[in-house]
């Protein structure tokens, strides 16, 4: 299999060399890898098969990874260097728990992966990602000079139920977290805690039931940098093998052709990305990432242009996070709804990674029997006419705030502030999330990047299911997800130069129909020109050093209004 490096790498020899022996660093490195490795095939023409590793959710991908070598082997086929990559090796003041450590996850691992690729000098890449930390810094890496110029390949390891209870009830993330925080009330008992956790499924696979995990899955495949597979469901090992041929055979094509993503990725992929956002309604952690991971492209998107192009999409499939389905069942429904959605002209027909359009890649796809699936409507009978993901505007968020408008997201409401310095302040005013207030507003602060208000998230909802007639809201500035934002107002990742400035006491009113965010006066005035001069004069607290990776994110961090970005 013959190879060749496209000449636009060679236009960066401090990063990419032709010859390996020409560069000291670049042999040494391959030199290296090679006597770890010893892998099959050519190594004179080295790939580098690069993927998460640290997390159970991740050991699937071993098995894939092995069985991609071996078929990029074949028939005098390139060698492929497997190297693992971790962002969990610096958790110190990293809180290393669900989104609250998104962003240092994010780029600690990009510059890893950055720096691996410029010391091995490969000749194309794949790589492996699942969560919604890894596939945000991947495609942000893969955009970078001169890593575009390079063949690319993604696998995805599947999504898994976490667990299933003897009356089949589904169990999530969620509803484990959950069972805990009742426990830790005195209302749940511990036989509750043990029967939870004795229906937890051993299986192993990337995203443990989570819908921003998955959302970034769907999105990309709508965008054509990863190819949909039949079924991804962790304990079916077969399918996962089976996208991991078909994805081979794919990129082996692409690398006897020399094609490469800045030939076929562009402002289509990523349109089809925002689109999906909307057709899936997919969660509001993929608007949040995007202008980060366009940046390298040289695509500059903001929740304002982000808005406008999902604001006419309709809602089409009934998932989580705003449907009732958790996305295991997409089953092997995916190429087929990608499909359709082309044909339909809901998503743009774009090249893919591999050089073939979507409509080709998926053009053997069983066509979709509407009728004998819940999952998925068509386009003349949608679940809604507007996407469930919305961007919120007002004198908290001028430049926009994403919410999720379920049902609790549809009428307007007003409620008093009541400002928390930290989520474990908010635990000890409010007895463990016991004494929740309604009309009350919960805003909650925390250090400039990575708080992590998962089990603030948690226990609002639970106290919301166990009284029906509990009506309260959350702000924060942090990037943290939002399980609260299914049951109470809530917004996230709020500018911190206008949250911050809201006191215990203040008046905040939430009004979907002209989809706003306010503080409001006795009289219930908005009060933008209050917000404006406070913004105005807001000053970044000089944040304790942690000596940690921490303290270079948030020397970088970018207004949450720009989205989760670094400049």
């Amino acid at each position: 299999m013959e190879l060749r490096r496209d000449p636009r790498v060679l236009e960066h020899p401090d990063l990419m060399t032709g010859d390996i022996n020409e560069s000291a660093i670049a042999w040494t490195g391959d030199q290296h890898y090679r006597a770890v490795f010893q892998p099959d095939g050519n190594a004179d023409t080295p790939l580098l098969g690069i993927y998460p590793m640290g997390s159970p959710c991740d050991h699937s991908f071993v098995g894939m990874f092995e069985l991609a070598a071996k078929l990029l082997a074949e028939n005098d086929g390139p060698a492929m260097y497997q190297v693992p990559f971790s962002g969990f090796t610096d958790h110190r003041g990293m809180e290393a728990s669900g989104q609250g450590f998104s962003n240092s996850f994010k780029f600690t691992t990009a510059w890893t992966v950055q720096g691996t690729i410029g010391l091995m000098t490969p000749w194309g890449i794949v790589a492996g990602g699942g969560c919604d930390k890894t596939f945000p810094m991947l495609i942000h890496t893969m955009g970078l000079e001169p890593y575009r110029y390079l063949p690319w390949a993604l696998l995805h390891a599947g999504h898994r139920s976490v667990g299933q209870m003897p009356d089949g009830r589904e169990v999530t993330i969620a509803d484990m977290a959950a069972v805990k925080h009742r426990h830790s009330n005195g209302e749940a008992t511990a036989a509750d805690v043990e029967e939870m956790r004795r229906h937890v499924v051993t299986d192993v696979g990337v995203c443990e039931n989570l819908a921003s995990a998955m959302s970034n899955y769907v999105a990309l495949v709508c965008g054509g940098f990863i190819l949909a597979a039949s079924d991804l469901h962790a304990a079916n090992k077969e399918a996962r093998n089976e996208h991991t041929r078909q994805s081979v055979t794919h990129f082996r094509q692409a690398l006897s052709d020399g094609i490469v993503p800045a030939d076929t990725i562009g402002p289509g992929n990523f349109s089809n990305f925002v689109r999906a956002i909307a057709v899936f309604g997919l969660s509001t952690n993929l608007p949040l990432h995007l202008p980060w991971i366009t940046r390298s492209w040289g695509i500059d998107y903001t929740p304002a242009s982000i808005w406008e192009e999902m604001k006419g999409m309709p809602w089409l499939t009934d998932l989580q996070p705003v449907g009732q389905y958790p996305v295991n069942h997409i089953g092997d429904k995916l190429p087929s709804f990608v499909k359709y959605l082309v044909r339909e002209g809901v998503l743009n027909d774009v090249t893919s990674l591999y050089g073939p359009t979507l409509s080709e890649l998926y053009a053997d796809a069983p066509d979709l029997e509407f009728s004998t699936q819940k999952i998925f409507r068509p386009a003349s009978d949608p679940m809604s006419p507007q996407p469930q993901i919305a961007l919120y505007r007002g004198n908290l968020c001028p430049g926009g705030a994403w919410v999720k408008e379920g049902p609790a997201m549809r009428a307007t409401a007003e409620y008093t502030v009541r400002r928390c310095e930290s989520q474990s302040a908010f635990f000890a005013e409010t007895e463990n999330a016991t004494k929740l207030v309604s009309g009350t507003c919960y805003v909650i602060t925390g250090d400039k990047s990575t708080i992590e208000l998962l089990s603030a998230n948690i226990a609002i909802m639970v106290a919301m299911n166990d009284d029906p007639d509990l009506d309260v809201s959350l702000l924060t500035d942090q990037r943290t997800s939002g399980f609260a934002g299914t049951k109470a107002k809530a917004a996230y990742h709020l500018p911190r130069e206008r949250l911050r400035q809201l006191q215990t006491g203040d008046r905040i009113r939430f009004a979907p129909d002209n989809q706003r965010i306010d503080r409001i006066d006795e009289s219930g005035n908005v009060m933008d020109a209050e917000m404006d001069e406070l913004a105005a004069s807001y000053v970044e607290p000089d944040w304790p050093k942690t000596g940690t990776i921490k303290d270079i994110i948030n020397a970088q961090l970018s207004s949450a209004e720009d989205g989760c970005a670094v400049y």
